[in-house]
């Protein structure tokens, strides 16, 4: 029996990669609380390293490099919503003022200004969530 080869295989040719960010304005969402109107905006750069900084501050790691204690980490919810959310006076919202709020509405702003911000970290969150509660027996 032969084997009749006729075409050799081909590489496939690699292209470069294009990134297109032309349009840089930051996403925005009309927010009402109350009687008041707000703002809530994309993070900048700098502010998703404000958060995710924040987040880490409340992680000790144990000698493995796994989360060995959180603490602190539902105070990283208001700060992500403060460095997000714009009165009319384009200011940000103090933390203050957002903890006086249901947690109902701080939950929804800050489930919003993760996904607008594009911050999902919400594997990492349930990988420390498991590992504090293997940590605590439960």
């Amino acid at each position: 029996m032969t084997t009749n080869v006729t075409d050799p295989v081909e590489t496939p040719v690699k292209t470069p990669e294009t990134m297109d960010f032309t349009d840089i304005t930051l996403k925005e969402i009309p927010v009402q609380v109350g009687d008041k109107k707000y703002t809530l905006r994309e993070a900048t750069g700098d502010a998703a390293c404000l958060y995710r900084n924040a987040m880490l501050r409340c992680t000790k790691l144990g000698p493995e490099g796994k989360p060995e204690t959180i603490t602190g980490i539902a105070d990283a919810e208001p700060y992500l919503v403060s460095l997000c959310l714009f009165n009319e006076g384009n200011k940000p919202v103090p933390v203050a003022t957002i903890r006086k709020w249901p947690a109902r509405v701080q939950t929804a702003l800050f489930d919003k200004a993760k996904e607008i911000s594009e911050l999902g970290e919400d594997e990492d969150e349930d990988t420390a969530k498991n590992e504090q509660s293997d940590t605590m027996g439960g």
